[in-house]
């Protein structure tokens, strides 16, 4: 039987939740900035005045120098409030592409890195393999974004990964910024009223090999959730968060957000899928002391792989010692790039296909590091 976890375990788990989201996963979301006049802006940059109550955003790319509320170049929210019939506060949380597409005076152009998607491409999966036990879980989460529900399958897998040491009973949990939504200990056996088995995907997801991992199908709305998944095992062994859309919804994943423990010898995988015809331009970021949580990998290193092997490497994200990817400076002020010039990242345009990721430090200890990926155009 299953040891219930101790009232200070929960506690502090959920406020690590909690400040992963805040924190981490806040930054895929259209967050206003104080408007500065030598400052020129993107479509969807959305700016506050001071002095003012209200939030603007830039209906087209703007040149420094010129103040909202001039219309030939910002839109107040609460015009896309009224149109979008959500209340004003609400509408920073929304994806940019869909504050825009309700103001009929946008026109989005080409150049734009203001947090919204204008490509048709997407993330279809989306995948974090660390080490947990039942005191050291993984922490993670993705935000949906959109105006429609999602339907996704979450995996959290052991046996299933092929790679031993693994952690043989997995349980994984889907939190929301209220709470706990959903636990599953063995996917076949589905216990709360939120969640539906995965034997009612498409063949085309594998679920977990095993009884003993878990996993579940949730319909979500937009916004931010994160997971938990650790193991009934007091021994660190290797487990894995999946997530996967299963539905043709207009809405989509906006990012992931994983956090674990890594050295230079036990690193954490993971991966993306991007389904489509087009490119997609992602920044990728691995960070320690940004996290905001202790013991951190002070120096992380961060890889990209394709099926045909590895197509960047980071170790100080602003520096790019490749031709393939680009600084993070590049994206736009909604975006939160590393605190710490020792931390990784980069950005990329990938093609349509699968990817994977290695992130690890220099350190011989095991401490904590997470893996973002978001979308940026």
């Amino acid at each position: 039987m299953c040891r219930i976890p101790d009232i200070k375990i929960m506690s502090s788990i959920k406020n690590t939740l909690l400040l992963v989201l805040l924190t981490s996963l806040q930054s895929l979301y259209g967050q206003p900035v104080t408007w500065d006049s030598s400052t020129s802006y993107s479509t969807g940059a959305l700016v506050v005045v001071i002095g003012e109550t209200s939030t603007y955003i830039a209906t087209q790319s703007v040149p420094a120098n010129n103040t909202p509320p001039n219309t030939t170049y910002w839109t107040n929210l609460s015009v896309a409030a009224t149109a979008l019939n959500v209340p004003v506060e609400d509408v920073p949380s929304l994806d940019i592409a869909t504050i825009l597409a309700s103001l009929p005076n946008a026109a989005p152009d080409a150049n734009s890195t203001g947090g919204g998607s204008s490509s048709t491409s997407k993330f279809k999966g989306i995948a974090a393999r660390g080490l947990v036990s039942s005191s050291q879980p993984m922490f993670g989460g993705i935000i949906i974004s959109g105006n429609e529900d999602k339907k996704i399958a979450f995996m959290g897998k052991g046996q299933s990964m092929g790679v031993s040491p693994y952690a043989a009973d997995p349980i994984l949990e889907i939190w929301s910024t209220s709470g706990k939504l959903s636990e599953n200990d063995n996917w076949g056996t589905i216990t709360d009223a939120v969640s539906s088995n995965l034997s009612t995907v498409s063949s085309d997801i594998s679920v977990p090999a095993s009884t003993a991992e878990a996993g579940m199908v949730m319909t979500l709305s937009p916004g931010s959730y994160s997971f938990v998944l650790k193991s009934k095992s007091g021994t660190l062994s290797g487990a894995m968060i999946e997530a996967y859309e299963v539905d043709s919804s207009a809405s989509r994943f906006k990012g992931i957000a994983a956090r674990g423990l890594v050295s230079s010898s036990q690193p954490m995988f993971g991966g993306i899928i991007i389904t489509g015809s087009e490119d997609k331009k992602i920044a990728f970021m691995g960070k320690g002391e940004s996290m905001g949580v202790s013991p951190y990998a002070a120096d992380p290193i961060l890889e990209i792989w394709s099926t045909s092997g590895k197509l960047s490497e980071n170790d100080n994200w602003g520096t790019i010692t490749d031709a393939v990817s680009s600084n993070l400076s590049t994206v736009s002020s909604d975006i939160s790039a590393p605190t710490s010039t020792a931390e990784a990242g980069m950005v990329m345009t990938l093609s349509p296909g699968s990817y994977s990721f290695v992130l690890k430090s220099k350190s011989g200890t095991l401490s904590g590091a997470m893996i973002e990926a978001y979308e940026v155009d």
